[in-house]
């Protein structure tokens, strides 16, 4: 149907794509439960056709504001339907990255709540390995100076410290430090 087309019903109402995308509209409020968007769009649009049947206009009342009960109690009888199928029970599939409460626009997600702030991250411990095995089979080529700078800098199997830390331990200043890192650094990367 195009967006100028019209479809009438037995009783000679005429929907229009207006009314058809508002089934859409509130077909999705309802899209994240047992149901495909698609097959409560279906179902909204019987309860649209439902509603076009009864619809008066001599009363004055928008037809959406008229037709929108018939969508949604269209909608919620097949949900209802499909909760009785899935055993009786109430099946809510829920995105971990969808708001909560279901549909609202606020930030807070299931995905915050089984989040733990203060867990490194699976694949951050994983590429931190990665990383620390790479760099000590490229490290022969440095000497041991620059050795013992880059594995206290990059806490490659010990504790990561600071330059000035790493300047207490080995007696050095904080500038040599970073001059002895640097040079370390090129040369890694050459390897």
């Amino acid at each position: 149907m195009t967006t100028k087309e019209k479809l009438s019903t037995d009783n000679g109402r005429q929907l229009t794509p207006d009314d058809l995308h508002y089934v859409t509209v509130i077909a999705r409020q309802y899209s994240k439960k047992l149901a495909d968007l698609d097959d409560l769009v279906s179902e909204g649009n019987l309860g649209l056709l439902k509603a076009a049947q009864k619809y008066d206009e001599s009363r004055g009342k928008p037809f959406v504001t008229f037709a929108a009960p018939y969508i949604r109690e269209a909608i919620e009888k097949y949900i209802k339907g499909q909760e009785a199928q899935a055993g009786g029970r109430r099946a809510l599939l829920v995105s971990t990255d969808e708001s909560l409460p279901v549909g609202s626009n606020n930030n807070f997600t299931l995905l915050n709540v089984l989040e733990d702030k203060d867990a490194t991250p699976a694949d951050a411990s994983l590429e931190q390995q990665t990383l620390s095995d790479q760099m000590v089979g490229a490290m022969h080529v440095l000497d041991e100076r620059e050795r013992a700078v880059i594995t206290r800098y990059f806490g490659v199997g010990c504790q990561r410290l600071t330059m000035i830390e790493i300047g207490m331990e080995l007696n050095l200043k904080r500038e040599r430090v970073r001059q002895i890192r640097d040079k370390a650094l090129r040369k890694l990367k050459r390897a």
